[in-house]
């Protein structure tokens, strides 16, 4: 699909065959005329909307088969006659889908899709018991199976639009085409985000400089390709064309024969440091209002925070200690010294701790990289650099496959029960390095770092662990933290772990 630029100087003639032209912003792209989107393109939405319901009937349906199949392998009752309420309870999950603005779901971020999708599912798992309960027929309607298939769709469903999202991606379908208005920097770090991220549903498809000296034709030659989403990058456009964009929307004031107006605009604020999940819409008599949280920094959510990670932890502990046990032998009998390691960092309210973790190094491993850095004037500057080491002389055999899957970071849950750290949060860090903080260290030491969090699942060992963009991903997930957010982080991070994504 064509990416299209327009620059200041646009060369457009109404009287020729309605064709529009433009000089391109970059050198790399040639001048095009701007084509009307294709019937597939211009009906995006409704294709995403309907693979994702297809995905969710689909999902559904297998839930309660399983589910059922799991009933008449414990209490051997084929339980043929809840077959004629299936259809219906598909029906129930998939209004209150709707309802509930999964479908198309263009624009919604993973942390968003989780939330809806937890609560809608018990929503209508609540719907279905209810009834259950109501008509009183326990064998055509078991609630058993209501139950089981309730906790089977919460997997399902979820894991189904992320493998429909792919093939959508691979078969290049996915994403409606959009118009970024603004190709400043901010622009086209949305235009890179949105490619990067076709799962949002959209695709960047035109883009405007926002300073051009543009008229009713431009506007309207956007409306002739048939865009029906358009993004204004505020701080790059001038007060003139956002006022064109916005009038044109409100009053079609540009549509003529064979155009479509534009009929959803996403405006782009300066504030781009506070992200969107901490933020709650405000009207004043018309006049939008933005109230940014720091959703962390309440006593509350923090309390809350510190219950559910206590709970998890306990659940861990209780279903892995055979493996965590076999780990601990392992790592005795591979190399010689203690079982556990454990470094100083700064936790909250700039109190040093000792972080456990399972010992991957030899026990002379700090003498030993002294000795290798000395020698080794590459690995020295890595190791200035990013603080980490790709082939780490120091570490022990089993160390390496430790660290491969992250399993050297579970003893962790050990400072999780002392109130020393959170499941998820920000990455501990060393006293050594505060000073290379700046102020991000105000908001770090208000909270209790984590065991994982944004750094590990946005880039890891690929982002420097100390910098600004690490800084930013902490800062992001302070302000925005919510319980939908550290489930998302948790899911990242099972997948990264099991990619293998930056670890050594």
């Amino acid at each position: 699909m064509a990416f299209i630029h327009i620059s200041d100087k646009i060369i457009m003639d109404r009287r020729n065959n309605h064709r529009h032209y433009q000089k391109s912003l970059f050198s790399e792209f040639q001048s095009e005329a701007i084509k009307p989107l294709s019937v597939l393109q211009q009906n995006a939405r409704w294709v995403m909307g309907a693979c994702l319901a297809v995905s969710d009937i689909f999902s559904i349906f297998l839930s309660f088969s399983l589910a059922i199949l799991l009933r008449r392998f414990l209490f051997d009752d084929a339980m043929l006659t809840f077959f004629p309420n299936l259809i219906a309870f598909v029906f129930v999950y998939i209004l209150i889908y709707t309802l509930y603005g999964l479908y198309p779901g263009v624009g919604l971020s993973p942390v968003d899709e989780i939330k809806k999708l937890l609560t809608a599912t018990n929503f209508s798992f609540l719907v279905i018991l209810a009834y259950t309960f109501f008509i009183q027929k326990s064998i055509a309607n078991s609630r058993f199976v209501v139950a089981s298939a309730w906790i089977l769709s919460i997997v399902l469903v979820q894991l189904d639009r992320w493998l429909i999202r792919i093939v959508g991606r691979n078969l290049g379908f996915w994403g409606e085409p959009v118009a970024v208005i603004g190709n400043g920097p901010m622009g086209r770090q949305i235009v890179k985000y949105l490619n990067n991220n076709l799962r949002l549903g959209m695709r960047p498809y035109l883009m405007l400089d926002g300073y051009a000296s543009f008229d009713a034709a431009t506007i309207g030659s956007i409306n002739k390709s048939k865009i029906s989403t358009a993004i204004l990058v505020i701080p790059e456009m001038s007060e003139k064309l956002q006022r064109s964009f916005i009038y044109e929307q409100r009053h079609g004031h540009h549509r003529r024969k064979g155009e479509k107006n534009i009929p959803r605009l996403i405006l782009i604020s300066s504030l781009s440091w506070v992200g969107s999940l901490g933020i709650i819409a405000r009207d004043f008599d018309g006049i939008l209002g933005l109230e940014v949280r720091q959703n962390l920094l309440r006593k509350g959510d923090q309390i809350l925070k510190r219950l559910i990670d206590l709970s998890l932890v306990i659940l861990i502990c209780m279903i892995s200690f055979p493996f965590l046990l076999a780990i601990m032998v392992w790592i005795l009998v591979d190399s010689p010294g203690g079982i556990f390691y454990k470094q100083k960092r700064v936790g909250r309210n700039m109190e040093i701790f000792e972080m456990w973790k399972f010992r991957t190094m030899r026990t002379d491993a700090e003498q030993f990289l002294a000795r290798c850095l000395d020698a080794d004037p590459k690995l020295k500057s890595e190791w200035d650099s990013n603080h980490k080491l790709k082939k780490d002389p120091r570490i022990t055999r089993v160390g390496k496959i430790l660290r491969r899957y992250s399993l050297d970071e579970i003893p962790q849950l050990i400072n999780v029960l002392k109130g020393e750290m959170s499941l998820v949060g920000p990455r501990p860090i060393f006293s050594y390095q505060l000073d290379k903080f700046n102020g991000w260290i105000k908001l770090y030491q208000q909270v209790r770092p984590g065991l994982t969090g944004m750094w590990q699942v946005r880039g890891r060992s690929h982002i420097s662990f100390i910098g600004e963009e690490r800084a930013r991903l902490d800062e992001y997930y302070i302000r925005n933290w919510s319980i939908w957010l550290d489930i998302y982080i948790i899911l990242r991070t099972v997948w990264v772990v099991l990619k293998q994504d930056g670890a050594y």
